[in-house]
């Protein structure tokens, strides 16, 4: 078995980290890594767009056959070996965790790139970067978030999209957490962790997580626990790791914090019935 990992290597890299950690979790250690770097945009060199036509990162590639879009390829690294599973047994089970997945993807991955692009990229890449790097983006919808929330910094309705994004899946896993069990699927460490995990890890490195899950503590109990796993702990060796005060990452998170939480504050003021239950 031959497995190469097209992917960036930076403790924001979401998507990529996702397939990191998953590996991590399945202890599989033999994989040949081939690092990306977005700055020279070798998503788009010829070779790669033969792997991966969308041009996006990661990749896996087994035995010459590409594996696509970071949550698909998690699943499939799972089925990879029998050892630990990262799945439930149970056929029902296993749908009500590819609807945490879903929500995940569907909610999470926008609303967590949100969040990066108002602090770091926002206060640290010169626009003049971003209009050059804009000209290559071929999803549009990535295209106008990326340039509203770059442009409109706090005020870009992405912005209170994002909050709503992410304050939805945090209700739902403190609802979840209460029955006491440690994971999201009860007992079972799976991959709704290895998907989610990667995520929360961005709100902690711009230091949002202290006031933001305050009103979630059994959520921000899991992810003390998830926080402490080897497969997370590498992340912070990884380059643009926010472990200090003076990274990127937090010094751009301590200036927009104050905003932010009067933006989390108005959305909780404003769908206030949507925490009655």
């Amino acid at each position: 078995m031959t497995l190469e990992l097209y992917y960036l290597e930076e403790t924001d890299s979401i998507c990529s980290n996702r397939v990191i950690v998953t590996l991590t979790e399945k202890g599989i250690t033999d994989w040949v890594p081939r690092k990306m770097n977005l700055v020279n945009r070798d998503q788009f060199q010829p070779e790669y767009l033969k792997l991966n036509p969308q041009g996006v990162v990661p990749t896996l590639v087994h035995d010459g056959r590409p594996v696509r879009e970071s949550s698909l390829i998690c699943n499939y690294i799972d089925d990879l070996r029998t050892d630990p599973p990262l799945k439930p047994a149970d056929p029902v089970e296993r749908t009500y965790l590819a609807e945490w997945v879903k929500l995940f993807d569907e909610r999470g991955f926008e609303a967590t790139a949100v969040v990066n692009f108002v602090t770091k990229f926002r206060l640290t890449v010169p626009i003049e970067k971003m209009e050059e790097r804009w000209k290559h983006v071929p999803n549009i919808d990535r295209l106008y978030r990326q340039q509203s929330v770059i442009r409109e910094g706090i005020d870009s309705p992405y912005v209170m999209r994002a909050i709503g994004a992410l304050e939805s899946i945090f209700r739902l896993m403190e609802k979840t957490l209460a029955d006491g069990r440690p994971h999201l699927m009860g007992d079972q460490f799976t991959l709704a962790e290895t998907n989610f995990a990667p995520f929360v890890k961005v709100l902690e490195m711009v230091r949002f997580l202290d006031f933001w899950l305050e009103a979630y503590p059994l959520t921000r109990a899991w992810w003390d626990r998830m926080a402490k796993r080897p497969s997370m702990v590498q992340l912070d060796t990884f380059p643009y790791s926010a472990v200090s005060d003076d990274s990127a990452h937090a010094w751009t998170g301590r200036e927009t914090a104050p905003a932010f939480q009067a933006k989390l504050a108005e959305y909780r003021e404003r769908f206030a019935h949507a925490y009655s239950d």
